[in-house]
């Protein structure tokens, strides 16, 4: 049997910066390295199953799992299935990527979301919002399927017509829809207060993101501080010990509705973060970022395969290399490992 430490699930077969900075990471931290891509996953699949292959920690970037027989989802449980670990568990990661789901299992513990309707699939076409739900979403509103991911199938702008959501909805038949309150971030030193934070085991790692244009910046300590953010990184590792899942990043906003500052987190939980660097792509997420948060991944999976212990306490990661600890969060989620 081939065994490999690391693999990666990446489609592919590109250069970029994440990549590169996983395969420094291991060659540093000498582990081997294995990619999936589309070029050989059918034989990897193969060679899994029929116990001539092992991948000790798999990342995955591709399985999609509401997609019948998708190719990357059964790398991910073959790869569980011998006993590997899999970054993030395909069955945690079905979940929780799942907005139907996880939208309930939020306000049941107190995270702010705007205010939605879920439209399940097997709701007719003829589907309409009530005059009270029209009034608490109010206009424009957003339409998402409850699966989907990077915009796919959203209406930003949408207005209530039955034909308007029942277009909507044809993106993805089988799939639940949420009908979603349009949030209105306030400004900070002239910044739309809209943020991606990103969850790699130990660390949490906040990012401004402007929603209009995409642009990324690293938050820095003073920023942070003064604008008195430590409930992004208390909301983020809450949403984490709500789903168990370890590499995710969330979309959170500050608004001002009913005249008071409120947190509230748009997108949820976002399982296989776009890694695109800065360098590559104005929209990109810092390349400093990339970079650590690759070394965060593999030092993770170094601490897995030689049965360390990962860290229970967080530390807040930002601009310069700057470590912040606050108290109060839970405890870091422990990666599922599949008895072999």
């Amino acid at each position: 049997m081939k065994e490999y430490d690391f693999g990666l699930n990446w489609s592919v077969k590109t250069r970029e910066v994440f990549i590169n900075a996983l395969k420094d990471a291991c060659q540093e931290l000498g582990l081997s390295f294995f990619w999936v891509s589309n070029y050989n996953v059918k034989e990897v699949i193969k060679k899994l199953e029929s116990n001539e292959l092992k991948i000790k920690v798999l990342l995955d970037t591709e399985a999609t799992y509401n997609r019948e027989r998708d190719l990357y989802a059964r790398v991910c449980y073959a790869v569980k299935d011998a006993g590997g670990v899999v970054i993030n568990d395909p069955d945690r990661a079905r979940l929780a990527v799942d907005k139907s789901v996880t939208h309930y299992e939020l306000i049941n513990r107190g995270i702010n979301t705007p205010y939605s309707v879920v439209v399940r699939n097997w709701e007719p076409k003829s589907f309409k919002l009530t005059d009270e739900e029209k009034e608490r979403l109010g206009v424009p509103f957003v339409i998402k399927p409850a699966c989907g991911y990077s915009r796919l199938g959203v209406v930003e702008e949408a207005k209530g017509s039955i034909r308007e959501i029942a277009a909507a909805r044809n993106f993805d038949p089988g799939d639940n829809f949420l009908i979603q309150e349009r949030i209105s971030p306030i400004e900070l030193a002239r910044k739309r207060a809209w943020f991606r934070v990103f969850h790699v085991f130990d660390k949490i790692v906040p990012c401004w993101w402007d929603d209009r244009t995409s642009w990324y910046e690293h938050v820095t300590k003073d920023e942070f501080e003064n604008y008195r953010l430590a409930s992004l990184a208390k909301i983020v590792s809450k949403i984490a010990e709500i789903t168990r899942m370890v590499w995710f990043s969330s979309e959170i906003a500050i608004d001002n509705k009913s005249g008071k500052s409120r947190f509230v987190v748009i997108d949820y939980v976002n399982d296989q973060c776009d890694m695109t660097a800065q360098s590559y792509d104005k929209t990109g997420v810092p390349d400093s970022v990339v970079e650590c948060m690759a070394f965060f991944i593999v030092k993770a999976a170094c601490k897995l395969i030689r049965d360390q212990e990962i860290n229970k306490d967080y530390t807040i990661w930002l601009n310069n290399g700057v470590d912040v600890q606050i108290r109060g969060l839970p405890e870091t989620p422990e990666p599922l490992i599949q008895a072999s």
